[in-house]
């Protein structure tokens, strides 16, 4: 029911907008089109501008991992045949941002979205058929991602404009200025220093929503454009939700699998990845820390299988991202293992680190302690607080298929049941064909 209520939810949403949203069944993208995920503002404390609001959101795990296996590509030098898998010559994803003031549905201060947004075919997005800008200084039609392979993104927004066609607009062309989206009395204006806007968010409150924007390219064709759903609605100012710091209880230990050595090297040293999962309540956090100026990294430990000490990787990845993780072990080697050989069974785990703008820093439990060939290990000591398996029992190894069941004798339970089922059969027919063979004979 739970599932049949989503489904509906999300039809309702789709039918509510006038732009072509995409699914992956539709349009063969190689990932389901989502919107920008747990959006999340603060005004920076007129750090940049008076105004200057940061927004934050989320990408889905599908698609940091689309981008990166995009990347690897590119590094491998097979992007060409990747490309040709995904049926075009190109294809890349930018954030839309929306805004208004006070009051979503105000005809002058709400939402700032028109139908040249959707894109022109030939001008791209933003643009009219004649290539003139319709949009204003404020609205983010084209934002780029900072890394399309990291799962919390962040840009600045709602920044002061000069007195020039950015906060005037240009009637000649069609192009609204800022001045045009807000109302007299929601602002002050200086023309010192060429511009300076101001806006009391004491009295004022800011709202942001965000959809994403994916453009396939086909050489000799235009552009075609997919746009997700919009996202939930964030606000800053006089009736914005206060969001609270984190605590420890909202860090989930991270969930890490499949450890294996890569054929890179760092600094003569080999280099392990890792498959690092993102759950929906991290990626939740992780927007709200950094929208209000802070983070939440990764850090990763490792140790040579035997040793009891945990080192510190410091030239691992750090950023979060779901999918493939790399850590060079440069920091394994000492004077017991000056050299790390690429035949050397590492034991890897990991741990969330929270900064927090005038706080301690707070960290997860640590991760499942994981190694080559398996997601999980059987270890007998477990310093540091890692969790060695699911139920807490270390003399056990997690079952490869099934993950739950005791493996009788070396087996999963299913393989037991398929080989029980079997024998079965094979009793069956023999059964079966025994007794044709007699009556067979008694007719005879």
């Amino acid at each position: 029911m739970k599932k049949l209520f989503s489904v509906i939810t999300v039809l309702a949403m789709l039918l509510s907008f006038t732009a072509v949203f995409a699914s992956k069944a539709e349009t063969g993208l190689p990932f389901d089109l989502v919107a920008p995920g747990n959006v999340t503002a603060s005004w920076l404390d007129g750090s940049d501008s008076p105004t200057t609001i940061k927004v934050a959101y989320t990408l889905s795990n599908e698609m940091t991992k689309f981008f990166k296996d995009m990347e690897n590509a590119h590094i491998d030098g097979t992007i060409d045949d990747f490309m040709a898998n995904i049926g075009c010559d190109d294809i890349w994803m930018n954030v839309q941002i929306d805004w208004a003031l006070d009051d979503v549905n105000d005809s002058v201060s709400g939402w700032h979205y028109t139908r040249y947004w959707d894109g022109d075919d030939y001008f791209g997005l933003g643009h009219d058929d004649e290539g003139n800008p319709r949009y204003s200084e404020w609205d983010i039609v084209d934002g780029a991602l900072n890394n399309a392979t990291e799962t919390v993104q962040d840009m600045w927004v709602t920044r002061c404009v000069p007195n020039d066609d950015r906060w005037n607009g240009n009637p000649e062309i069609h192009m609204p200025g800022v001045k045009d989206q807000l109302r007299p009395e929601q602002y002050t204006y200086s023309t010192d220093d060429d511009g300076v806007l101001y806006i009391d968010l004491t009295q004022h409150t800011f709202y942001f929503r965000a959809r994403f924007v994916v453009t396939v390219r086909v050489d000799g064709t235009p552009d075609k454009y997919y746009f997700s759903e919009w996202s939930n609605i964030a606000s800053v100012g006089k009736d914005a939700e206060v969001i609270a710091p984190l605590t420890k209880a909202d860090l989930p230990a991270p969930v890490i699998t499949d450890l294996r050595m890569t054929d890179k090297e760092f600094n003569d040293n080999p280099v392990v990845a890792f498959t690092l999962t993102v759950p929906d309540e991290l990626m939740e956090n992780a927007a709200r820390v950094e929208a209000m100026g802070g983070s939440i990294v990764i850090e990763t430990e490792a140790r040579v299988k035997g040793d009891t000490e945990w080192t510190l990787m410091g030239n691992s990845d750090w950023i979060i991202k779901a999918g493939e993780m790399e850590c060079a072990l440069l920091h394994l080697a000492n004077d017991d293992h000056p050299i790390i050989p690429k035949d050397t069974v590492i034991e890897l785990r990991c741990r969330y680190r929270c900064s927090q703008p005038d706080m301690d820093d707070i960290f997860s439990d640590y991760s499942k302690i994981i190694s080559f060939g398996t997601n999980d290990i059987n270890s007998g000591d477990n310093p540091g607080g890692g969790v060695i398996a699911p139920g807490g029992d270390d003399d056990k190894t997690e079952c490869p298929i099934c993950h739950f069941c005791p493996q009788p004798l070396g087996l999963c339970i299913f393989i037991w049941i398929a080989i029980i089922l079997a024998v079965i059969i094979i009793i069956v027919v023999i059964i079966v064909v025994a007794s044709k063979n007699k009556k067979k004979k008694k007719n005879n």
